[in-house]
């Protein structure tokens, strides 16, 4: 006979495999419906089939032995077609089945009943049948008996399927809970392992018996660990802001040699620290469709994960090459490899691969999240290979590939630097903060004042005209945003530049600034010296006579 099937038939055969029933051993639960099925109806044989791509599948069989037939010769498969009953009085009065297989073959099929198995969401799964080997009919009760047995069956299927979901979900959320524990431990770890190093270096400009080269030594310790403290903070918030879709990328042409360049620029101090050798092999006209910036970090990234898992005198490899559509961007290493278990999970949030306690090398773990993120958010893949443990590894990342284009005819005029002491108001709620960048920048000649509120900002600059104000945006009584506007409308600031110095870093924070006003944003903790350069050329450009 012809096969039919159902017309949602391959979205019914993937429900069907979820629950895990298909050529499974015998259960009292499904014997005992069957059982009851044959009793009520008073006839010699129950079965509970299910119908896969080929074959009627018996899971229980009350009265003979379970056993498969192909889905041609099923009437269970033909039941399944109504998707609700499958009546048969008599077989072999009956046009359509006098000659099925299973009425003139072993099973003498007269009498059938089929009663369908629908999941939850209507999904057809298979049937609950009653067969009897002479005519008879179905009474109306004993219908709604077979039905009320047939929905027990798929109830326990579902209940058991959630179950089992269930039991996997807290699986994987006490593996969660276990690896995101690890990481605040380690997060912990990290953030105070500068901060011995600054303790000590302080106390040692505090002793009057240094000497010149001890305090400039102690001043390096201190601002070396300070900017270790920051890249953990700016590591946190770009996963952050990458895992949760929130950063916002600038795509263009970018050669790949450049990015590849930058990216080992980055990561310079860790390749001298382990004395790797590092080399390249890329073409000068390769472009791949990237935000230069973000890009750069995906594979200096990779480049600190191969820096950190080879041993020192390492050797670091990166190619590139491209087909009509992509870029690849591969880099290979000669260290301790990745076990095959593991090549997913690096790229997981809060699970690194195996560390030395010790962990003399640092790091969070969190620069292959950020990367395979940041890779994705290019509309890339980043991939890991590695062929065991001991036998290094590559990465691969995967760009869009883009044509060069031709570089601006009029390149950039540097403006000079303005060395004019400036008057600058630090609007800052801080007052640590607020008091230690006013000291600084008093430090340089610069007339400073400092304002604790937006209120107090505002009463300031009705009698005193500042060049520069900086301002945090988290103030209590007023929003920097909301504040800078104030100010913009002041004629007498007319000519005032405008700085963000806020811990909201992401881009859309960045945008936020420049639409309420401000000139420029930086990020805290903010350099200093950064700080003052910026001032200074952003002051010869307001002020060119200057």
């Amino acid at each position: 006979m012809a096969v039919a099937f159902p017309f949602d038939e391959s979205h019914r055969l993937r429900r069907l495999k979820t629950f895990g029933i298909l050529d499974t051993p015998a259960e009292e639960h499904f014997d005992a419906i069957t059982r009851v099925a044959a009793s009520l109806l008073q006839a010699p044989i129950a079965l509970l089939n299910f119908i896969d791509e080929t074959r009627e599948w018996c899971k229980s069989a009350w009265g003979m032995e379970p056993r498969s037939v192909k889905r041609e010769e099923s009437l269970c498969a033909q039941a399944l077609l109504t998707n609700d009953f499958l009546v048969i009085p008599d077989a072999t009065a009956d046009a359509q089945f006098r000659t099925h297989p299973q009425v003139v073959g072993e099973r003498n099929v007269v009498f059938y009943v089929g009663a369908v198995l629908k999941a939850s969401d209507g999904t057809a799964l298979g049937t609950l049948c009653v067969i009897a080997h002479e005519p008879r009919n179905l009474s109306e009760s004993e219908r709604a008996t077979l039905k009320t047995l047939a929905e027990h069956a798929v109830l326990h299927l579902e209940k058991r399927q959630a179950s089992a979901e269930l039991l996997e979900m807290r699986r994987r959320l006490d593996e969660a809970e276990h690896h995101q524990e690890a990481f605040l431990a380690m997060l912990a770890h990290e953030l105070r392992a500068p901060l011995a190093p600054i303790q000590t270096g302080i106390a040692i400009l505090d002793r009057p018996e240094a000497t010149d080269a001890d305090r400039a030594w102690a001043r390096e310790i201190v601002r070396r660990h300070v900017g270790q403290m920051g890249h953990i903070v700016d590591d946190l918030l770009s996963t952050s802001l990458a895992t949760t879709g929130v950063m916002q990328l600038n795509p263009e042409p970018v050669a790949v040699k450049k990015l590849i360049e930058t990216a080992i620029d980055l990561t310079n101090a860790a390749i001298v620290d382990r004395g790797h050798t590092v080399s390249t092999s890329v073409s000068d006209s390769l472009y791949a469709s990237a935000d230069l910036t973000q890009s750069s970090i995906v594979v200096a990234n990779v480049i600190e994960n191969a820096a950190i898992y080879t041993p020192e005198n390492g050797r670091i490899h990166l190619t590139a090459e491209g087909d009509d559509l992509n870029v690849f961007i591969r880099v290979a290493d000669n260290g301790i490899g990745i076990a095959p278990e593991e090549i997913d999970e690096i790229f997981l949030l809060f699970k690194q691969g195996k560390r030395p306690l010790a962990r003399s090398v640092g790091g969070m773990g969190l620069g292959l999240t950020l990367a395979r993120k940041l890779a994705e958010l290019h509309g890339g893949t980043l991939v890991a290979r590695s062929e065991g443990i001991g036998r290094g590894s590559e990465f691969t990342l995967t760009l869009r590939r883009a044509a060069p284009q031709d570089m601006p005819a009029t390149a950039r005029v540097e403006v000079a630097a303005s060395t004019t002491p400036m008057s600058i108001l630090i609007a800052e709620d801080n007052h640590d903060t607020a008091d230690a960048l006013a000291l600084y920048l008093q430090l340089s000649g610069n007339t400073v004042r400092v304002a604790y509120s937006a209120a107090e900002a505002l009463t300031i600059v009705k009698e005193w005209r500042p060049d520069v104000v900086l301002s945090d945006i988290g103030l209590p009584d007023m929003d920097g945003y909301a504040l800078i506007r104030a100010l913009r409308g002041l004629e007498s600031l007319a000519n005032t530049t405008f700085v963000a110095i806020t811990g909201y870093a992401s881009d859309s924070d960045k945008i936020a600034a420049m639409e309420a006003g401000f000139d420029a944003h930086m990020t805290k903790p903010v350099d200093a010296t950064s700080l003052e350069a910026l001032l200074q050329r952003a002051r010869a450009l307001n002020n060119p006579e200057h």
